[in-house]
């Protein structure tokens, strides 16, 4: 595809997501700085996982105590013990679970 295919292509995209609508396009720019917003935080995430490898299994167990419907000092308490068992340090589990929570915060 050459750059004039390619403008065509974009034009008719950027046309239907006009023609749906003025809130449609909002919401279409609102998505594109989430995107761009976010981007930096799943970036720091991920990055920050494949470092440590150790934070997938701190995920992995604060996805089943939540599921479970534990309570938040439960949680807490069993995240600090199995993180400390794991060798996950405290700095190191705050710094994952901020950057999640900031995230979370552009959806």
């Amino acid at each position: 595809m050459d750059t004039s295919q390619l403008q065509i292509a974009i034009e008719q995209f950027l046309n239907f997501i006009q023609s749906q609508g003025p809130i449609v396009m909002h919401a279409f720019v609102a998505l594109l700085i989430a995107i761009k917003t976010g981007a930096a935080s799943i970036g720091a995430i991920a990055t920050l996982i494949s470092h440590y490898p150790v934070l997938t299994q701190v995920i992995n167990k604060l996805i089943v105590l939540i599921n479970s419907g534990a309570s938040i000092p439960e949680i807490a308490a069993a995240i600090a013990e199995f993180a400390t068992s794991v060798g996950a340090s405290a700095d190191l589990l705050l710094k994952l679970l901020y950057t999640i929570g900031g995230a979370l915060m552009l959806f």
